[in-house]
């Protein structure tokens, strides 16, 4: 396969990161990692104990907590979060739990593919628009569903069926990990906590004289929801632009590492407080530059250095 080299080589685009921008430290890791589990925790504990009407709103916030572990867990799964090769891993597989993202499928799906072949259809895991074409030949129930994931309404639906389904806990044998067995141990301890988190719920409804369904629905249900939608804003947000290119793997030459990775990665401002909330993400050109390199709570400035370096070579909206 050619490569096109007519663009900025990656030594290039990653020496206009200020090398202070890769530094992982301990602090900052353990207080990105244990807060949104400590609300994670706290806010289930809560939902237990709560009336009925405070039930939904700590699910609500539940939910947010859950969708921060998925990016912390994202974070730790790159190696960034913390200095050391065991915490990541440790921080990672308890992140990633409570929304039942088997680490191995994720390291192969997200790290793997996605940042491996970055907008690239047919590789890339990113939920791809269709054209015009392929549009067309879906079925009606196809299209409805097409036309959902790409709502403000249909995020959930979006990462739930594109990808947690078909890529992280149900993926068909083409997509799967190849170490199936310990995409199996993971899986496993995975339902395990599925069937002892609902059964906690169950059972401490029935004691204290409460509604099983409306304690599931609050304490499980609507969270994962919520979590799903976050994700899926996230994820439709960060690949899907106007200007925005999409490749074929049949295509030759193959698009550069600065087409796939910094054009293809539109950097989307957002308020200052969604900024936090979202753990930098939408800094995302910069993580796109060195996934394995620079941490979430370094991702600003770097994204500075390639902004001020590439300037309209990045779009930044």
């Amino acid at each position: 396969m050619k490569i096109n080299y007519e663009w900025p080589g990656i030594d290039e685009i990653r020496s206009s990161v200020n090398d202070k921008d890769r530094i992982k430290r301990i602090l900052p890791g353990l207080f990105h990692f244990s807060l949104p589990l400590l609300v994670w925790m706290t806010s289930l504990g809560g939902i237990i104990f709560a009336p009925w009407w405070a039930k939904i709103i700590l699910g609500f916030v539940n939910g947010h907590a859950l969708g921060a572990m998925i990016l912390i867990g994202h974070d730790a799964l790159h190696g960034t979060l913390f200095p050391k090769r065991w915490m990541n891993r440790l921080a990672g597989r308890i992140s990633m739990a409570p929304t039942f993202h088997p680490v191995t499928s994720w390291v192969h799906s997200h790290n793997g593919l996605h940042h491996g072949f970055t907008n690239i259809k047919g590789k890339d895991i990113a939920s791809p628009p269709l054209n015009l074409e392929e549009y067309r030949k879906l079925s009606l129930l196809g299209k409805c569903s097409y036309r959902i994931t790409r709502s403000w309404y249909g995020c959930s639906w979006l990462y739930l069926k594109e990808t947690w389904f078909k890529w992280e806990f149900f993926p068909i044998a083409s997509r799967a990990p190849r170490n199936s067995k310990a995409f199996f141990y993971d899986r496993l301890q995975l339902t395990t906590l599925f069937v002892a988190w609902i059964s906690l719920l169950i059972w401490s409804a029935i004691i204290r004289g409460e509604n099983p369904f409306l304690m599931v629905a609050c304490g499980f249900i609507f969270p994962q929801i919520v979590a799903s939608y976050f994700i899926g804003f996230i994820t439709l947000q960060q690949h899907t632009h106007p200007k925005v290119a999409w490749y074929s793997e049949l295509d030759s030459p193959s698009p550069a590492f600065f087409q796939a990775q910094l054009h293809s990665t539109p950097h989307l401002v957002f308020p200052y407080i969604i900024r936090v909330f979202m753990r930098n993400v939408m800094e995302h050109t910069a993580h796109h530059a060195e996934p394995a390199g620079i941490p979430l709570y370094c991702l600003p400035e770097a994204q500075k250095s390639l902004e001020q370096f590439f300037g309209d070579e990045i779009l930044n909206e």
